[in-house]
């Protein structure tokens, strides 16, 4: 199931945190104990050198006055026990607890070493003082040791890591709020699209105002832009094409019901059949009519709706050639195929054949009976040529950029075509990013060459934006 962008954002900011919080809690818990040994280690030393100022050689005897004041300065407020023990370093005990534990090194004449021990079953936090003192005709190293039990130093660690882990807990619940307030308000923007594209879900000319989001989102919103536009020319052809539909096929349509119900009335045999010929003639142009605004409707620009592949164009042309030979024939056309064995692009079979059908059947169409007609395809570099020449009547010139219009017929176009054959070609030609120009043919009639590129053209910029940065 997929979380919300706003559950994301939380947890993608919460999870972090929590080995984050677990760490820093491991800290705060090791620097409180580390700040209550500070603070009673300083006690100590003060009573090692207390003690350590009433030691005097008197009458070459060693004299040892141990102040009250000296073990009366811890904290009273716990039953924590005091230790002491002078003796020489390394030698035997002159007052004080004897097994009180040494430090695993002994510090220097005039250093302080601060240790941790067990004595009589209970941890405690000792220090030693070495004291130079001459005395029995030597120099001689006196070790003062003081230790006391570490309840009060474990109640002061608690008391610190304990505060110290409600700071941290209260900074971390206001900066969840700050990071829920800047979620909320990061999101807006989005919200605020949200009621837009809701407001005005029917109205294909929305376009969205990109500079009110964030930089990240620009390119969705443009990419948004881009489809809505998309769309919007979409309905615009679909609507344009419905019109022109309903438009073309009212009159022939109503021609039908006409001869119908004309041959329907008549009650000699022969007038039927020749109503009933020219109802088949009728039939026959309303289909061409109806393939041909289906074809149109394909070809027009938008989404793909067929398969884009490699293809051999020249070998294609052969083909829809073939296909028309024995209508020629029927006309005594000469028409055939000229250019290179094989022309490959890249573009859609379907729409291309119905180029090259429009083309070559208009061109049969319009030529007169012995005329010549050829189809030919080139490999141009990077591009492919195709050539239909005719040697028929052509287009004036004041019509040639018109013929290309919907439903537009030249004063010289007789039979009875609709006038769509070149739109429909003019719309596959842009949708394979190519050109098309009309010319004067080297026998008369009319010569059409349509250049299409091998590959296809490389998508818009606003497509490569369409995914978020």
């Amino acid at each position: 199931m997929t979380l919300s962008l706003r559950r994301q954002l939380v947890q993608w900011v919460v999870i972090p945190l929590i080995p984050l919080a677990a760490a820093t809690a491991w800290l705060a818990q090791d620097n409180a104990r580390e700040a209550a040994n500070a603070a009673f280690d300083r006690t100590l030393q003060a009573s090692a050198r207390s003690i350590a100022e009433r030691i005097v050689v008197q009458d070459g005897e060693l004299v040892v006055d141990i102040p009250v004041a000296a073990l009366e300065m811890f904290d009273p407020h716990f039953q924590d026990r005091v230790f002491y023990r002078i003796g020489f370093a390394g030698g035997s005990t002159i007052t004080g607890d004897a097994d009180l534990p040494l430090p695993a090194t002994l510090p220097g004449a005039g250093e302080l070493r601060f240790y941790d021990a067990t004595f009589r079953d209970e941890a405690i936090r000792s220090v030693a003082l070495a004291v130079p003192l001459y005395y029995a005709g030597s120099q001689r190293l006196l070790l003062v040791q003081v230790g006391e039990t570490t309840l009060s130093r474990a109640s002061l660690a608690r008391r610190l890591f304990t505060e110290s882990l409600a700071q941290q807990w209260l900074i971390g619940a206001v900066a969840a709020l700050l990071v829920a307030i800047g979620i909320n308000r990061a999101l807006r923007p989005l919200g605020r699209l949200r009621s837009t594209l809701k407001a005005r879900a029917g109205d294909p000319s929305l376009q969205l105002d990109v500079g009110s989001v964030q930089k990240e989102l620009q390119p969705l919103v443009m990419a948004l832009n881009t489809a809505l536009s998309e769309l919007e020319n979409q309905l615009s052809i679909r609507q344009r094409f419905i019109a022109d539909a309903a438009h073309q096929l009212r009159t022939p349509l109503t021609l039908l019901k006409t001869q119908a119900e004309y041959t329907q009335r008549q009650p000699e045999p022969a007038e039927q059949q020749a109503g009933l010929a020219a109802l088949v003639h009728s039939t026959d142009q309303v289909i061409r009519l109806a393939n041909q605004l289906l074809a149109l409707s394909r070809a027009e620009p938008g989404p793909a709706q067929h398969d884009t592949r490699e293809l051999d164009v020249a070998e294609l042309a052969r083909e829809v050639t073939m296909d028309f030979v024995m209508v020629a024939l029927d006309k005594a056309l000469d028409l055939g195929y000229e250019g290179d064995d094989s022309a490959l692009l890249c573009g859609q079979p379907l729409l291309l054949r119905e180029m090259l059908s429009n083309l070559i059947d208009n061109a049969v169409r319009y030529t007169p009976a012995g005329g010549e007609i050829t189809v030919s395809a080139w490999q141009r570099g990077g591009e492919v040529e195709l050539v239909i020449s005719d040697s028929g009547p052509g287009i004036p010139p004041e019509e040639q950029s018109l013929v290309f219009e919907r439903f537009y017929r030249g004063q010289q176009a007789g039979g009875d075509g609709c006038g769509l054959g070149l739109a429909i070609v003019r719309e596959i030609v842009r949708g394979h990013a190519g050109q098309i120009r009309l010319e004067s043919g080297s026998v008369g009639g009319l010569r059409i060459v349509i250049t299409l590129p091998r590959q296809p053209p490389p998508p818009p910029a606003d497509a490569l934006h369409s995914g978020l940065h």
